[in-house]
């Protein structure tokens, strides 16, 4: 079986279905196969989801929650990479059972694993926007790319400095992004060909984050502007997917083919919430009346990616000392609290609405004991649910779940205790943002015009929604899609496609008909190891470009 995966990141289901007419090549795939909009992760997010999609298991089994993970003790992050997953990829399933196989960009592959063919890991990379040899498997396949290629980038582009022409210069760098990603492949495929080849695409969602509010009339956050290149920016970059994904197709001239999105995209809110500020308003959580490092440490961090020029940024991060990335990430989270008086509080990260408890024996403040857990969870439940909406009266919050009540495994230890989904006023999605902002006053207020189309770190004016994009043509009887069918069924889903049993560990179900299961393959677990301070530097430059930390 030669089978060809097409990760098409924030690929939207309602928008392939809008404009099915004008992408011909993703319709052929659909038309020969199926189509079905599909669960990602609760929260949408990145790191999760696609970890989730390559293994088969859900966080509180794989360890993947964000791109950071919480220290034992202390009130301290340090960032994950690929080694943090607990469990093995189907590529590497694939790879172990004999077939060649080959992966591209896709994020939570660093360090590369040692496949059977090649893998270019994806952003999570701990390098700037070029990467040297360490990015790719085998090392000696870089340099060939470097000279017929120039290098591979993440990304060439600066998305928490936008200025004037930003976007216009940005739509061409996607475009051009595709051309070189189509050049990459065909190079590759003549270079080393595999029986699975796995392309990630993140044109596709850096698009929709930042093109919403002048594709979209009825955004909140409505950009007017006679430029059309701006207004049909998110239609060119898919219709430049979907040359992509024709070339592809016949490039490699699969007998299979998947498309598959880890979550879809909309439109963002001009309303903000403030989940500490609610906190505070509700008696949960205290502010120190001492000085806080959390807005020095945003205002610096904003001030050097908007006016530092790009390679200087990237100099900076090579040659500052001490693991600097993940102590100003943990001073930006948890400083400006007061903990002795805090039963609860946010990291507030702009893409994941999460709440812990200032538990005893978990937070060195804690002031909650175990047997009140239930108790206080409850309550702060109850009140977020209360949670009005000063603009017309709705609910912010339309669910609260207790981290077990998603996750499960042995890794939900450390996953927040409450995580949120929020309403989506008029369809459009509440804005995330820190309580050290100075405008922010309160739990809720409202964007001021000049602050619509948002930045990278900030509120950007599309975000992510729950379900992505499946596309599946195989030459196989398919089960019928239930209701709940999510990422976690595509690995068994792929491997019943290459007739490789199915590990019993799996949560996901195949969509094959007559999937075979186990004898289990080794678990062939790696070696969990953080970053070194230097590549911690670079991760946090690459997520802060991306939007990730604020």
């Amino acid at each position: 079986m030669k089978l060809l995966i097409l990760a098409l990141d924030g690929f939207d289901p309602n928008l392939f279905s809008r404009w099915r007419d004008q992408l011909p090549n993703l319709s052929l795939i659909a038309d020969q196969g199926e189509f079905h909009p599909v669960a990602s992760t609760l929260p949408p997010m990145t790191f999760p989801a696609w970890s989730s999609f390559l293994t088969g298991v859900n966080p509180g089994k794989h360890g993947i929650f964000d791109f950071t993970e919480r220290l034992p003790g202390r009130l301290a992050v340090r960032f994950v990479n690929a080694t943090r997953r607990r469990y093995p990829t189907f590529l590497r399933l694939a790879s172990a059972q004999g077939l060649s196989v080959g992966s591209i960009g896709l994020p939570t592959t660093y360090p590369p694993e040692p496949l059977s063919g090649y893998q270019i890991a994806g952003f999570d990379t701990p390098l700037p926007s070029r990467a040297d040899p360490s990015y790719v498997f085998p090392r000696e396949l870089a340099a060939k790319i470097e000279r017929r290629m120039g290098g591979y980038y993440f990304g060439d582009f600066n998305e928490s400095r936008i200025g004037r022409r930003w976007h216009r210069r940005v739509l061409k760098k996607l475009a051009a992004s595709l051309q070189r990603k189509r050049d990459l492949v065909r190079f590759l495929q003549k270079e080393i060909p595999v029986d699975l080849l796995l392309v990630h695409v993140g044109e596709t969602d850096t698009v929709g984050h930042h093109f919403w509010s002048f594709c979209d009339p009825g955004s909140p956050r409505r950009v007017p502007s006679c430029d059309l290149e701006l207004a049909d920016a998110i239609q060119t970059i898919y219709r430049s997917a979907d040359d992509l994904v024709g070339d592809l197709m016949r490039a490699c001239q699969p007998e299979a083919a998947i498309v598959i999105s880890d979550h879809g995209m909309g439109g963002a809110s001009d309303r903000m919430v403030y989940l500490n500020r609610f906190l505070a308003e509700k008696g949960f959580l205290r502010f120190s009346k001492s000085p806080s490092w959390s807005p020095w440490m945003g205002k610096l961090k904003t001030l050097g990616m908007k006016r530092m020029p790009y390679r200087l940024q990237q100099q900076f991060f090579k040659v500052a000392s001490g693991s600097i990335a993940s102590r100003i990430e943990s001073l930006q989270r948890f400083s400006g609290i007061d903990w002795s008086n805090t039963v609860a509080y946010s990291e507030e990260l702009n893409y994941f609405p999460a709440i812990y408890l200032n538990l005893q024996g978990r937070e060195p403040l804690g002031v909650v004991s175990p047997e009140r857990t239930d108790g206080v969870l409850n309550e702060i439940q109850a009140a977020l649910l209360t949670w009005r909406d000063p603009a017309d009266g709705s609910a912010i919050v339309r669910a609260v779940h207790r981290r077990d009540e998603i996750y499960f495994g042995p890794e939900i230890a450390f996953a927040p205790d409450l995580i949120l989904e929020l309403n989506q006023p008029d369809g459009y999605s509440y804005g995330l943002g820190k309580s050290a902002d100075s405008r922010a006053k309160f739990g809720w207020r409202r964007l001021d015009a000049s602050e619509y189309v948002g930045y990278k770190g900030a509120s950007m004016n599309g975000s992510h929604r729950q379900h992505g994009t499946f596309v599946i043509a195989a030459d196989a009887p398919l089960s019928p899609i239930q209701s709940d069918f999510s990422l976690l069924d595509l690995a068994p889903t792929i491997l019943s496609l290459l007739d490789i049993p199915i590990p019993t560990w799996m949560d996901g179900r195949s969509l094959l008909a007559g999937s075979k299961t186990g004898p289990d393959m080794s678990v062939l677990l790696v070696e969990d190891y953080p970053y070194s301070p230097q590549q911690e530097r670079n991760l946090q430059k690459r997520l802060i470009d991306l939007g990730y930390l604020g």
